[in-house]
């Protein structure tokens, strides 16, 4: 699952990069183009998805843990080519950039709690009843809250820049990624909860982390905000047919 996500990744830049060069796209609008059409916003949206639509299955545990396994390469492969790709047009140094990546990597939350709960497992150790219920408590308050910020987030953001360029990145994004992740899997003989998964994470709009690096790092932002907002909007079909079609 973790080889057809980067494939597909890979695929989508690739894309993204062509057509940004038959459209003659400046190079600070271009980087935030090619970014918009491949990062998604698996944490907040690809999981919580994944672990609702596989909910009471009789897989449902060995898919949340392949989904939890499969994130974390893939967080950090994120970030590695949204560094690498925004540090185009100002050539920043690459120590600044592996700076960057690292700091990103390890202060992700969803990342922490992985070894967190990993360490937990490994050493068998066990939570106080009143620590257990209250994790528990906070855990199934997670997905509404997530989605709530999000929202929130999304209100104050407004569509500004090249609508066009902001709707074919979103496009990618959402619609071919999942595509192109689905056809490889499916040549490479995954079953069907691993291809309805990579759909899923695929198919997660773009993040919106991606703006703050495309602001950082003098890109175009303007295109940048409006590609977020016009991704949550296409994500909408897009994850009702990925669900509709892989139940």
């Amino acid at each position: 699952m973790i080889v057809v996500l980067m494939i597909a990744t890979v695929a989508s830049i690739f894309i993204a990069s062509g057509i940004s060069w038959l459209w003659r796209l400046p190079l600070r609008s271009a980087v935030a183009f090619i970014q918009s059409g491949y990062r998604g916003n698996v944490t907040f949206i690809g999981l919580p998805v994944v672990f609702w639509a596989f909910a009471g299955s009789s897989a449902a545990s060995d898919i949340e843990a392949a989904a939890l396994i499969a994130f974390a390469p893939l967080v950090i492969f994120y970030n590695i080519l949204a560094v690498v790709i925004l540090q185009l047009p100002n050539g920043l140094a690459v120590r600044s950039a592996v700076l960057n990546i690292f700091y990103g990597v390890v202060t992700n939350p969803i990342l922490i709690g992985v070894v967190v709960g990993l360490l937990l497992a490994g050493f068998s150790i066990p939570l106080p009843s009143f620590l257990q219920r209250t994790l528990t408590g906070l855990g199934q308050m997670a997905l509404p809250l997530a989605l709530l910020s999000i929202g929130g987030a999304l209100f104050g953001t407004r569509l500004r820049g090249n609508l066009q360029w902001a709707a074919t990145a979103s496009l990618i994004k959402v619609g071919l990624a999942p595509l192109m992740g689905w056809g490889i899997g499916v040549w490479m003989g995954l079953d069907e909860d691993s291809l309805r998964l990579i759909a899923i994470f695929l198919a997660a709009p773009c993040a919106a982390a991606g703006y703050v690096l495309v602001k950082q790092m003098n890109g175009d932002s303007g295109l940048a905000a409006s590609a977020i907002v016009l991704s949550h909007l296409f994500a909408l079909p897009s994850m009702l047919l990925v669900l509709l079609l892989t139940a």
